[in-house]
């Protein structure tokens, strides 16, 4: 066998180790996809960023990233999944002390007009509905498959936006058990003047299948957490550490964070208080994460460097 052959064999012949990744990757992905899927039924979680991992766990088996991967994203996970198993047990706890803040403070905002009931009056329309629904539900994902993004490109961020996501949902977290405010779609001072919860009342009825009704109503998530929100936080952080890592490159990505504010607005699902609170967290997590951290980091160094330097006088 002449030396050209030989060496269009060894090429044609997969190397053992990549069948070995390949079965890593669906072997991992199977059992991880059991274990989050039990936890989120036993616990009445909804579905998140954890669903998404699957799919960034799939690549870094492929690509001989595995054992960076688990080490970087388990405290990635554990973040939402404690969240979202603990929110579930706040809002068992909440729904006996209601406030209504937002919303009155809604009414003095905008001249005893309620945002909501102007948007669904003005301009309910079935693009809107599902336009609405498309921001709404990307919310899931959108943290994740950005943290994936800046995992890959820039991996020190990528360490301060787990720390900002951290700071973030537990804050959210005690203010839900400290301060539980209903959705507008619980109000019946809104709904009495005809405000609908669009995403179970139109997109279900357009899509002539009750997706979001069953999923809501069969999981039960804390009802009881409308502020801050977390849908006009959570994609507001992600536009803030894009914009730090891309500057002006990243202002597309604005597109995100606002059209979930305006949908949640509309679908009657956060009050317009409910959005300004999430971005004023997310906006303190972000600072947290990227100034306070850094600088009492530094005084840390710094303190225990003196101490050294004086024990070596001593």
């Amino acid at each position: 066998m002449t030396p050209t052959k030989e060496k269009e064999t060894r090429k044609e012949t997969p190397p053992a180790n990549h069948d070995l990744s390949r079965f890593l990757a669906v072997l991992i992905s199977v059992i991880f996809a059991v274990a989050v899927a039990i936890l989120d039924l036993t616990h009445d979680i909804i579905p998140g960023p954890e669903f998404a991992i699957l799919v960034l766990l799939i690549y870094a088996a492929y690509s001989k990233k595995i054992l960076r991967f688990v080490k970087d994203w388990v405290p990635f996970l554990l973040i939402f999944v404690s969240y979202e198993t603990l929110n579930s047990v706040v809002g068992t706890v909440s729904k006996y002390n209601v406030h209504y803040g937002p919303y009155y403070l809604d009414l003095a905002l905008f001249g005893g007009n309620s945002p909501n009931l102007f948007l669904q009056q003005q301009l309910k329309l079935p693009v809107l509905n599902f336009t609405g629904a498309f921001f709404y539900t990307i919310y899931f994902f959108v943290p994740t498959v950005f943290g994936f993004v800046i995992w890959i490109a820039s991996h020190k961020d990528y360490w301060k936006y787990t720390i900002s996501l951290g700071v973030l949902v537990y804050g959210c977290l005690v203010t839900f058990l400290l301060y539980p405010v209903a959705p507008p779609w619980l109000n019946s001072a809104l709904t009495s003047q005809g405000l609908t919860r669009i995403l179970s009342s139109s997109v279900d009825k357009s899509l002539g299948v009750p997706s979001y009704k069953t999923l809501y109503d069969f999981l039960g998530p804390n009802l009881y957490a409308a502020f801050p929100s977390l849908h006009a936080a959570l994609p507001w952080l992600v536009f803030l550490f894009a914009f730090k890592i891309w500057k002006r490159k990243a202002l597309p990505v604005l597109v995100i964070p606002v059209g979930t504010w305006l949908s949640a607005v509309y679908l009657g699902e956060h009050y317009f208080t409910d959005v300004l609170g999430g971005i004023v967290y997310a906006t303190v997590a972000f600072v947290v994460a990227i100034k306070l951290l850094p600088l009492l980091s530094q005084r840390y160094a710094a303190r225990k460097t003196k101490t050294a330097e004086m024990k070596g006088r001593a």
